[in-house]
């Protein structure tokens, strides 16, 4: 895995484009809190000048679940704010349309129409969760829409508003919907200008060869380099080598992760057949991150072999790190992909294991060749007794299991140390070396005793 280059140039405009969308995406749960807060304390004033209690309650529950929201939004807690604001909405809407805002033959309801505000909302906050929860929260607003909007629902209710305040508040409930319906509606409107942006600009780059590869030493516990990580950036006109932190997301989103995945597969196959005509570069190993989209092709497998036969490498040579990631949408399809894989030869490697959903049981059953170590847990290991006991333990499962483990994020001496000491033999870091270009690694191999 890659990490921060302290050297680095500004963020790329992805990441700028990435902020953008989670602000939007906090100014939208600002604006439904504060609506939810206006309304519902001015309909709550003028309800408790009729004298309608019942009715204030209602009007002060959904003024008090505004103020949750705006207060959670602020809290940087966008997630949770959606959930309160779309399921306490969603509840006190209900409640009204049935019990309050009822349907007579001289004044329809139309508290109901909120609910097609709050799928077109419900669709642009949640578009970065699982497709069911997307797609099932717009079609669970647009079935209660449906139902008020078609059903004569007609409770009789003592506390229901009286028909002359239902003629005014008729015509307040559709102009505050349209206005928030076309807040929405502009902000989903900029979110694909700006995806079409982005996925035409990741393109173009790839195009006219603007993507390149660093590479950051592997070494063993002597310190000679063994391999190398190859590490993928940008290279801005302007803003100089972009991180993947930078742009990545975004070309997951826009499904261009595909094309510039395969980019990088090749590429490294290119490069370690160029290092096997040298014989001091000729056994070096290069290891290649591959995102859980990628393994989901039908077809990933083949592309890999393509990529090594074209390439004539020896394929143990090249090792695909795959996150722990990759095992929660389809474990049998990545499973049979991995096994595939080792059957041609490749390593696989376990990328930041501890750091996402660690299992034993598929750690034993799987063909890793190796896995790394996260810098969360060799980051602190000095000072810290416990991050020094997890590194201990983990060593010992991979000497348990027959698999190298290597320690990444090492940038000090004592780090090395304390890590040899418990039995690692495997390292990467910024004290071996920070990625580079692959004349300065070659160098860095001729220098290296």
């Amino acid at each position: 895995m890659d990490a921060p280059i302290d050297n680095a140039q500004a963020a790329g405009w992805p990441g700028m484009m990435d902020r953008r969308r989670r602000r939007r995406a906090f100014y939208l749960l600002l604006a439904t809190g504060l609506i939810m807060l206006l309304l519902g304390l001015g309909w709550a004033t003028f309800f408790a000048w009729r004298g309608a209690w019942p009715i204030v309650a209602v009007e002060l529950a959904i003024a008090l679940l505004g103020l949750v929201v705006i207060v959670m939004a602020r809290l940087h807690r966008p997630r949770a704010a959606s959930w309160v604001a779309f399921a306490g909405l969603s509840m006190l809407l209900c409640f009204f349309s049935t019990f309050l805002d009822v349907s007579t033959d001289a004044v329809p309801r139309t508290s109901h129409v909120f609910l097609l505000v709050l799928a077109l909302c419900a669709h642009h906050v949640f578009r970065d969760e699982r497709p069911w929860l997307r797609y099932g929260m717009v079609v669970v607003l647009l079935v209660l829409f449906a139902v008020f909007a078609g059903a004569p629902i007609r409770l009789p209710y003592s506390f229901a508003i009286a028909e002359d305040v239902r003629r005014v508040g008729i015509w307040v409930n559709l102009a505050t919907a349209m206005a928030s319906f076309l807040v929405v509606l502009r902000l989903a409107e900029t979110d694909v200008a700006e995806h079409r942006a982005l996925h035409r600009a990741l393109r173009d780059a790839l195009s006219q060869r603007r993507f390149m590869l660093l590479y950051q030493p592997q070494v063993d516990a002597r310190g000679r380099i063994i391999g190398a990580e190859a590490l993928l950036r940008w290279h801005d006109a302007r803003r100089g080598l972009i991180r993947p932190a930078d742009f990545m997301q975004a070309a997951e989103d826009t499904g261009f992760i595909l094309p510039l995945g395969q980019w990088v597969l090749n590429e490294a196959c290119r490069q370690l057949a160029a290092w096997q005509s040298q014989p001091a570069l000729r056994r070096l190993r290069l290891s290649v991150n591959v995102s859980a989209l990628q393994l989901r092709q039908p077809d990933f497998v083949q592309q890999v072999d393509d990529a090594v036969t074209r390439s004539g490498i020896d394929a143990g040579l090249l090792t695909l790190e795959l996150t722990e990631s990759v095992l929660v949408h389809d474990m049998d399809d990545a499973v049979a992909k991995m096994r595939a894989l080792h059957a041609m030869g490749v390593r696989l490697s376990l990328d930041d294991f501890g750091a996402g959903y660690s299992s034993l049981s598929y750690l034993r059953e799987l063909p890793f060749a190796e896995m790394k170590i996260d810098r969360a847990f060799t980051r602190g290991i000095v000072r810290d007794a416990q991050a020094a006991t997890i590194t201990r333990n983990l060593l010992q499962l991979g000497r348990d299991l027959g698999i190298d483990v290597i320690a990444e994020g090492i940038e000090h001496e004592d780090q090395f140390a304390l890590l040899g000491e418990q039995g690692c033999r495997l390292f990467q870091g910024y004290l071996f070396g920070r990625p580079m270009d692959v004349d300065a690694f070659k160098q860095r191999i001729a220098s290296t005793p």
